[in-house]
């Protein structure tokens, strides 16, 4: 048929070959047949066009998150291209049309996926690589904060409305930069923290109401000392001192949202018995203030994601949320490694993406 005829016969992906936090080490590029026969017929084939860096993907190829896969298997959490081929059951899509999607399989140049799973963008279509921090990066701020973090909204509370004092670590980062967003969006007070001047101005225009360089200011002494009622929030994904430093300084019934510790996964502490962190008696701190420290794992929240991202999509088609895309390019499957390690360099300013093929021509003339 006509929908099969642009599948290339075989197609490259990484997989992991071996355990390890390093992901160039733990990664091989192979080809493998591309056969759409033995799909289901609720499956659809996608033509990855930009695919998402995410710190957890060296916790993916180092073993360490569910679901525990034997190698050699899959990695990339998160990609956007177009349809390419649709099973017999699949409804609501057409070959050609632009979708967005999570999954364990993303970097690959094409990838089977079950179409329930992913997210059509209507038009007007955003530039693709600014669709992709709204996936992982974006719902996890917004799932979070929602579910987790039980972030109040101004304009479904009413008169009832508190505002509360929001801490965003990482605030310039993928994930970082939504929660901030999201918070001044819902009417919050917001603080943010990052390492550079730049990106200081950075989170300044993304409307944070006070940003904390940690290079030129202590954390724990800047949330003393300005913040003596303390946080009611956060939003938190540094790990090691900066955790510390939030749950020292939590408001009472302050809820503390752990959606990760990115400084302790390349040594691999953040799984290790004496990993990151004070032996103070964490029960204590937060039985004193009725406060709570809360884990994320977007991957449990299946059932959120479809209306979350629709809100998301809607706000940036909408000009009211901004996607933050790192400037540094990457290009193919061959240069992810150079991308995770960039990530980890921790200079990138927003979300690092991955350009996996070029743009069809007819695509990048609707946008």
């Amino acid at each position: 048929s006509l929908m099969m005829m642009s599948l290339p016969p075989r197609v490259r992906k990484l997989v992991v070959t071996k355990y390890s936090p390093k992901f160039r080490e733990a990664t091989a590029l192979v080809e493998v047949p591309l056969d759409v026969t033995s799909l289901s017929d609720d499956f659809i084939v996608v033509r990855n066009i930009y695919t998402g860096i995410n710190a957890s993907d060296i916790n993916w190829t180092n073993g360490k998150y569910p679901p525990r896969l034997d190698p050699p298997y899959d990695c990339g959490f998160e990609a956007v291209g177009t349809v390419a081929w649709m099973g017999k059951d699949v409804v609501g899509m057409k070959v050609g049309d632009v979708v967005g999607y999570t999954g364990i399989n993303c970097f690959s140049e094409y990838a089977p996926v079950m179409y329930k799973q992913v997210f059509v963008i209507p038009a007007p279509v955003p530039p693709l690589p600014n669709i992709i921090p709204l996936l992982v990066s974006g719902l996890t701020a917004s799932i979070a904060l929602e579910q987790i973090g039980e972030m109040k909204q101004k304009d479904k509370e009413g008169a009832s409305f508190k505002q509360e004092r929001v801490l965003v670590t990482a605030a310039a980062g993928g994930t970082g930069q939504f929660a901030v967003q999201l918070a001044k969006l819902a009417g919050h007070f917001v603080i943010g923290t990052c390492g550079d001047e730049s990106k200081v101005a950075l989170l300044k225009r993304l409307g944070c109401d006070r940003v904390i360089n940690y290079k030129t200011e202590k954390l724990h002494e800047v949330l003393r000392n300005e913040f003596p009622e303390g946080i009611n929030l956060v939003y938190e994904s540094v790990g090691g001192d900066t955790y510390e430093a939030c749950l020292s300084n939590l408001a009472v019934r302050g809820r503390l949202v752990v959606i990760g510790m990115v400084g302790s996964y390349q040594d691999g502490s953040a799984f290790s018995r004496s990993g990151s962190g004070s032996q103070a008696p964490v029960g204590m701190k937060l039985l004193a203030k009725s406060a709570s420290v809360r884990g994320f794992l977007l991957t449990q929240f299946q059932r959120h994601m479809r209306s979350h991202f629709q809100r998301l999509l809607a706000l940036l088609q909408a000009g009211n949320l901004q996607t933050v895309v790192d400037k540094t390019q990457f290009m193919g499957l061959e240069q992810v490694a150079d991308a995770v390690d960039y990530l980890y360099s921790a200079k990138n300013q927003g979300k690092v993406v991955v350009q996996l093929t070029k743009e069809a021509r007819t695509l990048t003339s609707k946008l």
